[in-house]
């Protein structure tokens, strides 16, 4: 599986990502989507290029290659068994990385064993998983009639047919009270990832949560400490999908995570006085460096 060096001189870096404008997002549903999540309802899809058909997205892709950017993520609405439709664009993606330098990061759900199988035939470079430890959270969140159970056996059919699989985790999903992120820690401890990205709940207008509190700094740092104390050589990330509070950055900084997306300059700052090295990559966080470099 490709990786971030765990080298000790690496553990001297802190990443910062800037994904924009070089990393952009595509959906390939536009704004269409068949769940009604309590903390997205359809709203991040607004801010996703739309592609909804294979012509269009090639298209896209190709125009940005010739741009020279980095890569693109691959998203889009669930269908109502909770996965992106991608079985129609699985030609198109192997063109993709056929015919340009692009790298590809596939946000896909909670898809079956033989979607999994395709896109690892496709060729995909990454794939961004939403893990999920708690039952009641993905049938009142996400709105799926799913198990923890069902997550484990997704994100197991991608680590066995994708090259770089990263599980991603929100912290407070669950209208912003904790409830099974230790879990989900322990299941992508349990499977050696080499990567994981941590979220912090938006209360986002439009949506069930728009009123709700987000987790504390203290709540979020309990469980980035959590993860570093069972994940010592695994990079961890604080992903773009965050209330920007200096106050979470700071901490997560104080938990040894690897890198920041968008990190303020308070936290940059606070990085070079712990001594650490800081290098700025154009690239998803997800997405490792010798692929997109």
């Amino acid at each position: 599986m490709k990786e971030y060096e765990t080298t000790a001189d690496n553990k001297n870096n802190f990443y910062a990502f800037y994904p924009k404008p070089l990393f952009p997002s595509l959906s390939i549903t536009g704004k269409a989507c068949a769940m009604h999540c309590k903390h997205c309802n359809r709203h991040y899809l607004e801010h996703m290029i739309p592609c909804s058909d294979p012509a269009t997205f090639y298209r896209k892709c190709h125009e940005f290659d010739k741009k020279g950017y980095k890569g693109v993520l691959v998203s889009g609405g669930y269908n109502e068994k909770g996965w992106v439709p991608l079985e129609g664009f699985v030609d198109t993606l192997a063109r993709i990385k056929g015919d340009t330098k692009l790298a590809i990061n596939v946000h896909c759900g909670l898809v079956p064993e033989g979607l999994a199988q395709s896109l690892g035939r496709a060729g995909v470079d990454v794939v961004s998983f939403d893990l999920i430890g708690d039952d009641e959270t993905i049938r009142e969140v996400i709105g799926l009639d799913k198990s923890v159970d069902d997550y484990v056996s997704t994100l197991d059919y991608l680590l066995e047919n994708v090259s770089c699989v990263v599980p991603h985790i929100t912290i407070g999903l669950h209208g912003g009270r904790l409830k099974g992120e230790k879990r989900a820690v322990e299941i992508a401890c349990s499977r050696k990832v080499s990567t994981l990205v941590f979220l912090v709940l938006i209360p986002t207008g439009g949506t069930a949560f728009e009123a709700v509190n987000p987790p504390s700094a203290d709540e979020v740092e309990d469980v980035i400490s959590y993860a570093r104390s069972k994940m010592k050589e695994t990079n961890i990330f604080l992903g773009c999908m965050r209330p920007r509070q200096t106050e979470y950055e700071l901490r997560a900084l104080k938990e040894g995570v690897n890198g920041i997306v968008v990190p303020k300059k308070e936290t940059l700052e606070a990085a070079r006085n712990m001594g650490l090295k800081l290098q700025k990559i154009d690239l998803c966080c997800a997405v490792p460096m010798e692929i997109g470099g």
